[in-house]
């Protein structure tokens, strides 16, 4: 009888026919996953920065109206200094408790948004972009965002380490809250209800009337009003031109 072994029957022109197949379909296979991964990315990276777009947009209209409130805030510091070096520190003057509130009060922050950035940056989306001008900038936005960021924390710690106990300790809030708090008005119009009634037997202000002290609570504003004001050409003016630049090459792509 004879024998018949299994390599026999292999014809070895096949079984390379086959290996060939099989190797360009798995090298087929990794091109095509390689390219859907790289199609999805790039979608994922024009996402992102109409996104990053569409922040900064909103950034901007935002950050031009807290600026004209910063503004506001430097002119109502100042209708205080001015008030206090005419008529000195007084305890029952309600245009000075006015002055005062409007001083204190309204201190705002602002807060760019920054996920978007962040997320670009991340995830590698800027290979995408094509254009080392508009990588730079992504790169120097990112950095201005940070920036104004640090510049709002600092003066946030002058606010509350130094103004914010002035309010606490010599403001009197019983006048104010009468419709303030407890019939829920708005703080404005609490404010013009004090305004019409004036009564200079009320205590607004519990501090003394004395030059020294006067003369260092002049210094806190007018020290105050210094940061407000150096914030605009540290940080705020170079925010702005970053951000309008961003902008224009972004749009500049599309």
């Amino acid at each position: 009888m004879k024998k018949s072994f299994l390599f026999e029957k292999i014809d070895p022109i096949s079984r390379l026919i086959e290996m060939i197949i099989l190797f360009f379909a798995i090298s087929l296979g990794f091109i095509v996953e390689n390219y859907r991964e790289d199609y999805s990315e790039q979608i994922n990276s024009k996402k992102l920065i109409s996104s990053l777009l569409n922040d900064l947009k909103g950034d901007l209209n935002r950050f031009n109206e807290f600026t004209e409130l910063r503004k506001s805030l430097i002119k109502d510091v100042y209708n205080f200094i001015d008030d206090v070096e005419k008529k000195g520190l007084k305890k029952s003057d309600i245009d000075q408790q006015i002055l005062f509130a409007r001083a204190i009060f309204n201190w705002t922050y602002f807060e760019p948004n920054k996920a978007n950035i962040e997320q670009i940056i991340s995830s590698g989306a800027l290979r995408y972009l094509g254009e080392d001008e508009l990588i730079y900038q992504i790169g120097i936005i990112e950095a201005s965002t940070k920036s104004i960021i640090d510049r709002q924390d600092r003066e946030q710690e002058y606010f509350l380490n130094y103004l914010q106990p002035l309010m606490h300790q010599y403001y009197n809030f019983k006048w104010l809250n009468n419709n303030y708090v407890r019939n829920w008005d708005t703080f404005e119009n609490s404010i013009s209800v004090l305004k019409t009634n004036p009564n200079n037997k009320r205590e607004y202000m519990f501090w003394e009337e004395d030059k020294i002290f006067e003369k260092k609570i002049i210094n806190l504003f007018e020290n105050y009003v210094f940061i407000l004001r150096s914030s605009f050409g540290v940080n705020y003016d170079e925010y702005i031109n970053q951000v309008k630049k961003t902008i224009s090459l972004i749009e500049e792509k599309k």
